[in-house]
């Protein structure tokens, strides 16, 4: 950390940091999506990204462009404003005669709709609550104009990381937490692409629409070949065990701060994999997520509803990926029983709690009601098979007793 190329990433983010905040004080307010501005080929260009930073905007939370083997190295992290910055700044501050000042903000307005100035803020992003962030382009800590793309890139620079942390031997003087607050760092980060990755699953495209000044719609279901490629890209790849592989001669020698009281306990794997699972499976089995798969076709013309996502497909789907051992007759491993305990956990919500009256949650309960049967049926099937370890064939009786428990349950209602 005390090397030249530690300290050549460290001023351009100093200053990347002092462009933000003082655009802040010059009244800017955070845009999520002014990094999807920017092509995957121009953040490989060392001369653009050098020029023209990696996102339009320095009001972005941007990740750093880490490259993955093989590809070029450009610039890690913004280096100058944006086209989105000077655009605002000459709005709020371009000194203009008072006979003319209505007409010429009006023409600068009027560009809002050029590709390099896309916005979308905190609301945009996602601040909690009913609006949930929905727009899968505004998010933090994504980059480029593919977020999907990234989120499979990203899963990619994960697992390139633990490899290399796996296989760097240890020396004299070297930092005794490095490789563990590497490991962490690499799964902090990936939970937050969970996050926005999931977004695409019941999306909406958000536009504003201002009468005279902009066309088209103000609000448009994401595509559905990306929803697909977004589900599919979860199942196979974050509720995967196969995704997150670590040796147990290097888990046991991930050493705790013995300086602090509170010094931890010895790394877990399947704790962090957990928590990163649950942050896909809070989206997805969300109530919010559920109202716009199943109010999304009336957003569509007529020829396209039939092969729009369904909330079929998408329970469907990650219950079958969730419980896949069921029809393999495959051993239940630890990791993989906790995702399935934090799936009923959730199905358990969806079942016995009911807080919104609407048409669109009843749907949604008896869909997870309908699933939810298909599964205990299967767990039963499940449970008699023969040869199965202790613990798996414990868990499956869990399993299977806590979801007889929810379909008997009265539901509450609020």
């Amino acid at each position: 950390m005390n090397g030249p190329e530690a300290e050549a990433l460290a001023q351009p983010v100093v200053k990347d940091v002092i462009m933000h905040e003082v655009g802040h004080t010059l009244g800017l307010k955070h845009n999520f999506r002014s990094s999807t501005t920017v092509t995957q080929a121009q953040l490989r260009d060392k001369a653009y990204t050098e020029a023209h930073g990696i996102s339009n905007s320095v009001m972005d939370y941007n990740a750093y462009n880490l490259p993955l083997k093989g590809e070029p190295k450009a610039s890690l992290t913004n280096t100058t404003l944006g086209a989105y910055d000077y655009w605002a700044i000459e709005y709020a501050y371009k000194q203009l005669p008072a006979e003319q000042e209505s007409a010429e903000l009006a023409k600068i307005a009027a560009r809002s709709t050029e590709p390099q100035l896309a916005y979308g803020d905190d609301f945009d992003q996602g601040v909690g609550g009913p609006y949930d962030g929905f727009d899968p382009r505004s998010n933090q800590r994504d980059l480029g104009d593919d977020p999907l793309a990234y989120a499979k890139k990203r899963l990619k620079l994960s697992q390139e990381l633990w490899e290399r942390v796996q296989a760097r031997p240890a020396n004299l003087g070297d930092d005794p937490l490095r490789n563990r607050r590497s490991v962490a760092d690499a799964f902090r980060q990936l939970g937050m692409t969970a996050n926005n990755v999931s977004k695409y699953v019941g999306g909406i495209y958000a536009e504003r629409v201002v009468p005279g000044v902009t066309t088209g719609p103000a609000f448009k279901p994401v595509d559905n070949a990306q929803q697909r490629d977004a589900l599919r890209f979860i199942a196979s790849g974050l509720l995967s065990s196969d995704s997150f592989k670590f040796k147990p001669e290097f888990l046991a020698t991930q050493t705790v701060d013995y300086n602090e009281w509170d010094r931890g306990l010895p790394l877990s794997i399947p704790d962090a994999v957990a928590a990163l699972q649950g942050r896909v499976l809070d989206r997805l089995m969300s109530p919010n997520t559920a109202r716009r798969l199943i109010e999304q076709a009336s957003f569509l013309p007529e020829s396209q509803r039939k092969g729009a996502v369904s909330l079929n497909e998408v329970y469907g789907t990650l219950q079958g990926a969730i419980f896949s051992e069921l029809k393999t007759g495959a051993e239940i491993d630890r990791m993989r029983r906790s995702l399935q305990r934090e799936y009923l956990k959730r199905l358990q919500a969806q079942l016995n709690r009911s807080t919104n009256g609407a048409t669109a949650y009843a749907d949604a309960f008896s869909m997870a009601r309908f699933h939810a049967t298909q599964l205990a049926n299967e767990l039963r099937v499940a449970s008699a098979k023969p040869g199965l370890s202790v613990e798996t064939r414990a868990h499956l009786a869990e399993s299977l007793d806590l979801l007889n428990s929810m379909l008997k349950a009265t539901l509450t209602r609020s």
